[in-house]
C-alpha cells in the first residue's frame, strides 16, 4: 500500500520527486515490468517538470 501512496504523491508534486531515483530504476530494475512503470513514472515527471517551467516562461514580464 505504500507504494501507491508513494506514486500518488508523485503525480500529485513532480518537484518533490528525485527524478534521477526514477531514472536508476527505470535503467537498472531486474523485474522488467518494473522497469516499465519506473520508466511511465520518470517520463511523466520529467514532462510535468517541462509542463510547469514552460508556463512560468510565458508569465515573467
Amino acid at each position: 500500500m505504500k507504494e501507491v501512496e508513494k506514486i500518488e504523491q508523485l503525480l500529485a508534486d513532480p518537484w518533490a520527486a528525485d527524478i534521477e531515483e526514477l531514472w536508476q530504476q527505470a535503467a537498472d530494475n531486474p523485474d522488467p515490468d518494473k522497469r516499465k512503470l519506473f520508466d511511465a513514472l520518470y517520463t511523466y515527471v520529467l514532462d510535468k517538470r517541462q509542463e510547469d517551467i514552460n508556463n512560468e516562461k510565458y508569465f515573467v514580464i
